[in-house]
């Protein structure tokens, strides 16, 4: 299968140790006001800031920031939340795991309980330029239709969409076309005073800017690919315009989008199964992959029993932590890839592992029963066979 060979293909990207790419990383203190965090934000062209608090990372995003209010005064700590880390001697793909999972664009490396540096995903979008990727092409990554906005339509609306699907790109519409795209740090950028207004100004400006319409807000050097267009050429598009998204287009209609993510994915890990299998945010502890591991090999074996079309599946893995606890409920979602339809997208939520996996098991298996036995049932009744 295609995915299969992207696997293999993959391999000495997933392979590289991060010690080669580490690059400078932004740091913050939790005393620091959101509004200072910003500044640094913008003047470091950087999305993702970080914090070392005893032996866990604690970082924020611009995505995350969008919702701040009173920025002058309040403190970013309430922005903090616990990511993964890697070390120098760690492996690529790792990265790429905690990016497409966290949806962060860049991962701290520690060492000796210090930050010592940040391995970007723009780095390793230039390391998968490096390789001939001319046979993979746009619709097998891209995702589509994408959620677009009016530029009629507020600013808040916008920022209630991204935070709300946690996405950083929305298409812009003015007159049934796509005339650029917002991202979450147009949004940030626009909710904020220079520094020449000066702190007084910061909330009038704030909410005004908010209650405003989208307009030509948004950047219009966007690259445009086509569905057909290979993976280098994509991504050639996206260092040159220094974006991180491509539009999927066909005779000016959209089709769907490709970010730094969709692309990150490809170097997802795989368990080996009939199935193709891609985890993102497999747990640390030995127990819980264990776990993981037999549970979706039955799972599948189970699936493909009764529904043999299944192309892949892909699993995104998230504990839900706050502060330094260790226990917090799993967040598993799954989606299954068939031929000729629209992903199937299940999710389940607890604190037991086991049983969350046991009931996205069972939800599976209903759903794609039936669709099994529906799909019998129209087999019958195309050659005019009785139903029983």
């Amino acid at each position: 299968m295609i995915s299969d060979t992207i696997h293999e293909h993959m391999k000495t990207i997933q392979l590289i140790k991060v010690k080669s790419l580490i690059s400078k990383a932004i740091t913050i203190d939790p005393t620091d006001t959101i509004s200072s965090v910003i500044n640094k934000i913008t003047k470091n062209n950087c999305y993702d800031v970080f914090y070392l608090k005893d032996k866990n990372v604690l970082s924020t995003n611009i995505r995350s920031l969008l919702n701040a209010k009173n920025i002058n005064k309040m403190k970013i700590e309430s922005f903090l939340y616990p990511i993964p880390h890697v070390t120098q001697n760690e492996s690529v793909q790792k990265v790429a795991n905690i990016m497409a999972h966290y949806r962060i664009r860049d991962v701290p490396v520690v060492d000796k309980n210090q930050i010592i540096g940040v391995v970007t995903s723009k780095q390793i979008i230039k390391l998968l330029s490096s390789k001939d990727n001319k046979w993979i092409k746009a619709n097998l990554i891209y995702t589509k239709n994408p959620i677009t906005i009016s530029s009629s339509e507020s600013i808040s609306n916008a920022r209630r969409i991204m935070t709300n699907k946690r996405i950083d790109h929305l298409p812009v519409l003015n007159q049934g076309k796509i005339k650029q795209v917002l991202t979450s740090y147009h949004i940030l950028q626009s909710i904020i005073p220079s520094e020449k207004q000066g702190r007084k100004s910061m909330i009038p400006k704030t909410l005004h800017a908010l209650e405003s319409n989208i307009g030509n807000l948004g950047s219009t050097r966007i690259p445009l690919c086509s569905a057909n267009d290979d993976l280098n050429k994509i991504i050639n598009l996206m260092l040159k315009t220094n974006t991180t998204c491509c539009l999927v287009n066909l005779w000016d209609n959209l089709q769907g989008i490709i970010t730094y993510r969709d692309i990150l994915v490809l170097l997802a890990s795989k368990l080996e199964t009939q199935i193709p299998l891609y985890i993102v945010g497999m747990p640390d502890d030995q127990e819980n992959i264990e776990l993981i591991n037999s549970k979706f090999a039955k799972i599948l074996k189970r699936l493909q029993n009764v529904y043999s079309e299944i192309h892949e599946a892909r699993v995104s893995i998230k504990q839900q932590r706050t502060g330094n606890k260790k226990e917090g409920k799993f967040e598993v979602a799954v989606m299954i890839i068939i031929s000729h339809h629209t992903p199937l997208i299940f999710s389940s939520i607890g604190f037991d592992l086991s049983e969350v996996l046991e009931d996205l098991s069972q939800k599976l298996l209903r759903t794609l029963s039936k669709r099994a036995k529906n799909r019998s049932k129209d087999s019958i009744r195309k050659i005019g066979l009785p139903i029983f």
